[in-house]
């Protein structure tokens, strides 16, 4: 086995400030530490460097946007943490470990308080931290709706599917059908679940990440330019249920910067 590298980590602002050669002297400096900024590197002269430069603060904090988090739920330590060699470190030959990677710091402490069940088989590596005025305008998903989402698979034929958000237990899935397109998928799909929420007379709000599919329902017509006669039949089925129907479901835009892919994905981003 190959002998692992060493690094050097340096903590700028934190408990006691300074150079570490351990990860875990240095999470002890930064732990609970309100706006901790540290960094590591691969050698002691570039941590030495960027210690003794002034500016390089500023600089980390400008990194530390893009950083991914990753909670662990079940390793060696559990936790959200930000260095993927640490992570390694406590899930490489740990029996079934449990880990995702975040784009959001809030949405990783979220998930990790949470457990990893309503983020499994989902992509959240995109995610951004929400302002507080994106916090007012979006919040957090509502679970108590349905999502829709289609997708392409590996010979280019289309599929889509409607899932309960909170679980995403699958409701329907339909498809694949040859020479379709994402947007038209979508398009189906919440049609689809229109009319299965009709069916079941229910009220529940739909979410959907396409905005092109939800102005098509909102005027009840496509603007696709499909040729396969089979889809094209079932575009115009969709379209008559819309105009022969009334519904009381909202269909809302599903944020994906701040809330990760929506639960209906298929995982093929």
């Amino acid at each position: 086995m190959a002998k692992k590298k060493p690094k050097w980590y340096v903590v700028w602002k934190g408990k006691e400030p300074g150079i570490y050669t351990s990860w875990w002297d240095a999470k002890k400096q930064i732990d609970g530490y309100a706006g901790a900024q540290y960094k590591s590197y691969e050698s002691k002269t570039a941590a030495q460097a960027a210690w003794e430069d002034p500016v390089h603060a500023q600089e980390v904090i400008k990194e530390n946007r893009k950083t991914i988090y990753y909670v662990i739920w079940k390793g060696r330590q559990t936790g959200v943490f930000t260095d993927w060699e640490v992570v390694k470190s406590l899930i490489e030959g740990f029996p079934g470990p449990q880990y995702k990677s975040f784009g959001s710091k809030q949405l990783a402490q979220q998930a990790y308080k949470e457990g990893p069940e309503k983020y499994k088989g989902r992509s959240f590596k995109k995610t951004i931290d929400m302002t507080p005025a994106d916090k007012a305008k979006y919040g957090m998903p509502n679970e108590m709706t349905i999502s829709v989402d289609a997708a392409c698979n590996a010979k280019g034929d289309m599929e889509y599917r409607g899932v309960y958000t909170y679980s995403s237990d699958e409701i329907f899935k339909k498809g694949p059908y040859k020479n379709g397109s994402n947007n038209v998928g979508e398009f189906l799909a919440l049609v689809h679940a229109l009319a299965w929420l009709k069916s079941q007379k229910s009220d529940l709000p739909i979410y959907s990440d396409s905005k092109y599919a939800m102005a098509w329902v909102a005027k009840k017509k496509t603007n696709s330019k499909i040729t396969d006669p089979y889809l094209m039949d079932l575009v115009q089925r969709a379209e008559n249920w819309l105009k022969e129907n009334e519904y009381p479901n909202e269909i809302i835009k599903w944020q994906t910067k701040f809330w990760g892919e929506i639960p209906a994905d298929f995982g093929r981003k």
